[in-house]
């Protein structure tokens, strides 16, 4: 008996080990999928997995039967059997998404505003990123800027809202945006930290005032953190149409990833947007970090605003994060307007400028009207 138990006590040990030791290799497997592309570096990354693979493979085939199919090997067999194949399709899969994130079309460029009274209204979640650096400052940045700078010029936007922009980020929108004035602190005070800026065309609009808060008390002073732990902002702006002669405000944030601040950080946009002037039309862009069913962004629908595809007949809920493969995964993005507004035009912004996604997220364009009343 005590034979018996010192040959099964090892045994068990072993399969807990290799069991352990198969999941961890799958999380690593799934978050090098999540991440690795943010880095740039397709065609070594795409190396790497066709590498890997085909050693998986070579090795299913060179793979010789147990010689105990009655005993301990035979078990093993069993589980690490199932695990090679799963591997070999994950990274098949993967292959397939390295592909065709590199070789896959873009959508089309918008077109024109229809007329000169609408106002073209563009939101985009940048991803952050920086020209100089290491590859987890840089996420590709000083290829994509110059994607994000052609899908620009063919936009035009009148009004343009940025999420997760570094000061860098920031400044390079300014050059590559002339006669446009941008408003918006850093979440970490002054020009320091990511931004959620609003650039508007000096031509088309007047600035009346404009400000920056924090979405936690107090909401007026950031706070230190790590990068999960963070003070998100939110940033407004008052603007008078120069074509209308109305009064606009504009509200652009980018929410916390857990429920329970998305809510806090709700509410407070929502009683700035109370506080002030109602006879404004009011505008929030934002990455709510969340599907359009969960609570924090119903409170938006509650308190008035309505997603610009709804009011253009679309519907809504399209994918807008794709984490640099080019396919929708999750709606988290969004373009809202009261009941100032009338839709025209609602688009996804999947282009693909010199074969480059430029960012993680698609962009959002709303082509809207303000109600003469």
């Amino acid at each position: 008996m005590l034979a018996n138990q010192a040959v099964q006590e090892p045994t068990l040990l072993v399969f807990a080990l290799v069991v352990t030791g198969l999941i961890l290799a799958l999380g690593v497997c799934l978050l090098a999928i999540a991440s690795l592309p943010a880095f740039g570096y397709t065609w070594w990354i795409l190396a790497a997995a066709a590498a890997t693979l085909a050693w998986l493979v070579w090795g299913l085939r060179r793979r010789p039967k147990s010689s105990s199919p009655n005993g301990r090997g035979r078990s093993l067999h069993r589980i690490l059997a199932p695990a090679h194949l799963l591997f070999i399709v994950v990274l098949t899969c993967w292959l397939g998404l390295i592909v065709w994130a590199a070789f896959g079309p873009g959508g089309p460029n918008p077109p024109p505003k229809a007329n000169a009274v609408q106002i073209r209204v563009v939101t985009w979640n940048l991803h952050c990123g920086q020209d100089h650096g290491p590859p987890w400052k840089q996420f590709n940045w000083p290829v994509r800027k110059h994607a994000l700078r052609v899908a620009l010029d063919h936009v035009q936007p009148d009004i343009f809202c940025v999420q997760e922009a570094t000061p860098e980020q920031v400044l390079f929108i300014e050059k590559v945006l002339p006669g446009y004035q941008r408003v918006g602190l850093g979440r970490d005070g002054g020009a320091r930290g990511e931004h959620c800026a609003i650039y508007f065309n000096q031509q088309r609009f007047e600035e009346i005032e404009g400000n920056t808060f924090w979405l936690e008390e107090p909401i007026d002073q950031p706070r230190a953190g790590s990068a999960l732990d963070v003070k998100r902002i939110c940033t407004w702006v008052r603007l008078r149409d120069r074509v209308s002669g109305r009064t606009l405000r504009v509200y652009n944030t980018h929410l916390y990833l857990t429920e329970a601040p998305r809510l806090r950080a709700a509410k407070l946009i929502l009683a700035d947007i109370a506080a002030r002037d109602p006879d404004d039309a009011v505008l929030l862009t934002a990455d709510f970090n969340a599907s359009p069913g969960v609570p924090s962004r119903r409170l938006f629908a509650e308190a008035g605003l309505s997603d610009s595809a709804v009011i253009t007949g679309q519907p809504a809920g399209k994918p807008t994060f794709h984490g640099f493969y080019g396919i929708g995964l999750s709606c988290i993005d969004g373009i809202l307007v009261d009941k100032s507004w009338r839709g025209h035009n609602h688009l996804i912004l999947d282009v693909k400028p010199e074969r480059t996604f430029p960012s993680d997220h698609f962009g959002l364009l709303a082509d809207l009207e303000l109600d003469a009343s």
